[in-house]
């Protein structure tokens, strides 16, 4: 699993170097496991909040993940995206909206997403998270991946 990720990573985005994109799918798959969310949709996440750029800083966020806090490590950024993935995961069921949206609406938006936000069913981040998937299953076909 890890190293189907870590091939759709570096394949889906150029800029990464094999090594970054192993690191980086090896963090995502451990945190997205203790936070009890799919690692496809937390990778996904990553790169529609920062296009996988560690240094990003946009709107007072910072990191991979675009958390408040200030974290320093690739590791320390997973964990607090995945958390907060879980947490609007979780939340979904007592939202109040009544049009269907995604929960990852809430990732950016927090409670309140903005109506021009709501009934939308293809965002970029799940256009991402569909092309990951593909990635995976073509390097899991090939029969380099021996389910780590």
């Amino acid at each position: 699993m890890i190293a189907a990720l870590a091939a759709a990573l570096l394949s889906a985005f150029g800029h990464l170097h094999p090594l970054q994109a192993e690191y980086y799918a090896e963090v995502i798959a451990e945190e997205a496991y203790w936070a009890n969310i799919d690692p496809v949709t937390l990778a996904a996440r990553g790169w529609a909040e920062s296009g996988y750029r560690p240094l990003t800083l946009h709107a007072g966020t910072y990191g991979i993940f675009q958390c408040r806090d200030r974290v320093v490590t690739v590791r320390a950024q997973a964990r607090c995206g995945a958390r907060a993935l879980a947490y609007w995961q979780a939340w979904e069921g007592r939202c109040a909206h009544r049009a269907p949206h995604f929960y990852t609406l809430h990732y950016s938006h927090g409670y309140r997403i903005p109506r021009r936000f709501l009934g939308i069913e293809n965002l970029k981040m799940h256009r991402v998270e569909r092309l990951l998937e593909r990635k995976m299953l073509a390097h899991q076909s090939r029969g380099a991946d021996p389910g780590l």
